[in-house]
C-alpha cells in the first residue's frame, strides 16, 4: 500500500525512523524577492529535528524551467536554503529521499528493529518497533531495506499559477490550488501513479506539530480520488492532543 503523508498548517505540504521528512518553505504565499526552504526530518509534523542529508532539489518555475540544487548545510536539525522567486506565479520544490531499515521477526510479526537501549524507549508493550534487548540470546535474521519519500511543496509570489507536474512517482492533483485553500472549504485530490488511479493508497493527514500518531487516515476510493476539510480535521487533530 502506498502512504502519501500531507503536512499541513490547516493548509496542505524518538527515532529516526519514526521521522517523516518534509519539505517546507517559512511562507506559503509571499511578496519577497527570496525565501527560505527547510527540508528535515520531524517527529512532529514541520518542526525540524534532522536534516535530509545530500538532498538535490527540482525547482520548477511559473514558466516550467527547471533548474536542480543540491544545497550543503552544516545544520544538524534541518537542510536551509534560499529560493529566489525572480517572477509571479507558483514555483514547485521537488526532491528525493531515502533511509535504510533493518527488520527483524518479534512473535512471529516482522518489525523494525531500532538502535537504542532499553533506557530510551518506552515498555515494549507500548511501542511497534524492537530492540536488541527485546530478544534472549542471539538476533534473528535482520532484513535490510531502504524506505524512499518524494518530498513536494509549492510557494507562490503574489498570485498563483498552474503548478508544474515534477517526476515523482506519484502525482497528487488538487480540486483547488493549494495555496488558495479556505477553512470550511471541501478540497478533492486525485491520486495517480503511471499516469492511471491509485486505488488504495493510504492517505494520512497531519497539521503543523502533530505526531504520526495524531495523523488522520483519509479514505481513498478505487478511482484514486479522496476528499478533505480541513476545517474538520483540525477539530478532530486538537481532540486528539
Amino acid at each position: 500500500m502506498k502512504k502519501i503523508v500531507i503536512l499541513s498548517t490547516v493548509m496542505l505540504s524518538s527515532y529516526s525512523f519514526a521521522h517523516e521528512p518534509y519539505v517546507a518553505p517559512l511562507a506559503f504565499v509571499t511578496d519577497n524577492t527570496q525565501i527560505p526552504i527547510i527540508a528535515a526530518y520531524a517527529e512532529q509534523a514541520l518542526h525540524a529535528e534532522y536534516a535530509v542529508q545530500d538532498p538535490q532539489f527540482t525547482i520548477i518555475q511559473p514558466n516550467q524551467k527547471q533548474a536542480t540544487l543540491q544545497p550543503t548545510t552544516t545544520l544538524k536539525s534541518a537542510t536551509i536554503f534560499d529560493l529566489p522567486l525572480p517572477e509571479k506565479g507558483t514555483y514547485t520544490v521537488f526532491a528525493k529521499t531515502s533511509y535504510p531499515i533493518q527488520y527483524v521477526q518479534h512473535n512471529k510479526q516482522w518489525k523494525i528493529l531500532a538502535d537504542a537501549t532499553t533506557d530510551q524507549v518506552p515498555p515494549l508493550s507500548e511501542r511497534d518497533y524492537v530492540i536488541a534487548s527485546d530478544f534472549k540470546g542471539k538476533l534473528p535474521k535482520k532484513v535490510d531495506t531502504v524506505r524512499e519519500w518524494t518530498l513536494q511543496t509549492y510557494i507562490s509570489k503574489q498570485s498563483t499559477s498552474a503548478i508544474a507536474a515534477s517526476s515523482a512517482p506519484i502525482q497528487v492533483n488538487f480540486s483547488t490550488h493549494p495555496n488558495q485553500l479556505i477553512a470550511q472549504q471541501t478540497v478533492q485530490l486525485q491520486i495517480h501513479k503511471a499516469n492511471k488511479p491509485l486505488a488504495q493508497a493510504e492517505l494520512v493527514v497531519r497539521a503543523q506539530g502533530t505526531t504520526e500518531a495524531q495523523a488522520l487516515n483519509i479514505p481513498v476510493q478505487n478511482n484514486g480520488s479522496a476528499n478533505i476539510n480541513f476545517s474538520t480535521c483540525r477539530k478532530l487533530l486538537d481532540r486528539s492532543v
